[in-house]
């Protein structure tokens, strides 16, 4: 098994979707209208609501697929393209974690929740017309157009109680009634608070936050977890970077590996890196302090002291001096406070143990190994070395494939810690 094969197998990918924190990346925006009872807006009240909020596109009601009567479907006709509702009459399924996130904006978001009972779909349908001239939408496109839409529905339809963007982020409204008017702005007064959610949390002595929804615009969330800041610094840092990507586009963000330097709110520097969350939510950008100013990070050894000792080819490599645990290429660093103990996680170990096993089951190791000892015997370290040098480089890239796995977070050497609430 070679090196990136052990990290590919043996540990914790992150999921293809984003866990239960936010939704797989879609191409389609859609939104749940929460209602007290299965209704549909009036065609042309909608239409002129949709109007006044929105003068500059033409709105109008569709002659290529027209509504089928009052329980819908409806399309409405959004210049050159077609938005659709669709009325379900039953609640969506409870999310308990939803409603929390949302509570955090909205106090009363567990209330209306419980008060819906049935709900609207609404998205976005491609052109209007069968035109090979009409330009096709891509998602931040979509997105703008969905969002004017809805809030023109709760706008023309009484008993809204709530609306949950992509699944995952819950808002109230009157939230939706204000915010929505901006559908079409530009950055950075694009409503991007509708559509995405920034989560708190607690670590060691550090508050962080997290988002739920930013993936759908950029292919990655945000954790944020930098050290001294109180909780509405990190929330203003966060909701400022979030709007930024939203508008400019991931490939204008921070790159992987870089460093911002201290400023006036954070006294140090910050490291900027591309991997995957702790906390199982997908690929994120995560910042957080480059400088360990209070002790909390500890070094471990990558390959342990157990299979050092005990396994052939190590023992090998270490009797002629090509392995030594101890040196600095089989350390990594790590909080401790981000893991639930430091109880090595035995997927990891046995990984490793396979790879190294892997690395000695040939033929030509087995006659190395044999040349190897033969020259040891006769005291010529210098060929001894020479003969098991690939097999030593071979360790080398284990190490350095496994460092960049647990810095990435596509391996783990111990059991992340659960999100601890502020």
């Amino acid at each position: 098994m070679s090196a990136i094969e052990f990290v590919r197998d043996e540990q914790y990918h992150a999921s293809t979707g984003w866990g239960p924190y936010a939704s797989a990346m879609t191409t389609i925006p859609f939104a749940h209208i929460l209602l007290e009872d299965a209704r549909l807006p009036d065609e042309e009240t909608l239409i002129r609501t949709l109007r006044a909020r929105h003068p500059d596109l033409r709105w109008s009601r569709s002659t290529v697929a027209p509504s089928d009567g009052a329980d819908g479907p409806m399309f409405i006709r959004a210049g050159d393209h077609l938005m659709t509702i669709r009325m379900m009459p039953a609640p969506i399924p409870f999310d308990q974690q939803l409603w929390q996130r949302a509570s955090w904006l909205w106090p009363e978001a567990f209330h209306a929740a419980g008060r819906h009972r049935a709900h609207l779909i609404v998205s976005p349908m491609g052109p209007a017309e069968s035109n090979a001239g009409v330009k096709a939408l891509g998602f931040a496109e979509n997105a703008h157009l969905a969002t004017a839409f809805v809030g023109a529905v709760v706008a023309a339809l009484p008993g809204v109680v709530a609306v949950v963007w992509l699944g995952n982020v819950g808002r109230s409204p009157e939230m939706w009634l204000e915010q929505s008017r901006s559908a079409f702005a530009p950055y950075p007064d694009q409503p991007f608070a509708l559509w995405m959610e920034i989560v708190p949390y607690r670590s060691g002595k550090t508050i962080g936050a997290y988002t739920v929804g930013l993936s759908a615009f950029t292919g990655r969330e945000i954790e944020f977890e930098v050290d001294g800041l109180d909780q509405h610094t990190v929330t203003v840092r966060v909701a400022q970077l979030s709007a930024y990507l939203i508008g400019n586009g991931p490939d204008d963000g921070p790159k992987s590996g870089a460093v911002f330097e201290a400023d006036s709110e954070i006294d140090h520097r910050v490291a900027v890196l591309h991997r995957n969350s702790r906390f199982n939510i997908g690929p994120v950008i995560s910042f957080s302090s480059l400088d360990d100013r209070s002790g909390r990070i500890r070094t471990y050894p990558i390959i342990p002291p157990a299979i050092a000792r005990n396994h052939p080819l190590l023992v090998m490599l270490g009797k002629v001096g090509l392995f030594d645990p101890a040196k600095p290429e089989n350390q990594i660093r790590l909080r401790p406070d981000h893991y639930q103990t430091e109880v090595r996680l035995e997927a990891f170990d046995q990984g490793l143990s396979r790879a190294l096993s892997g690395m000695m089951s040939t033929d030509i190791y087995a006659e190395a190994d044999t040349n190897a000892r033969r020259a040891l015997a006769n005291g010529d370290m210098a060929s001894a070395r020479s003969i098991l040098q690939p097999w030593a480089d071979e360790v080398g890239e284990l190490q350095l494939t496994a460092k960049l796995g647990l810095t990435l977070c596509d391996a783990f050497l111990f059991m992340p810690a659960p999100l601890r609430s502020l």
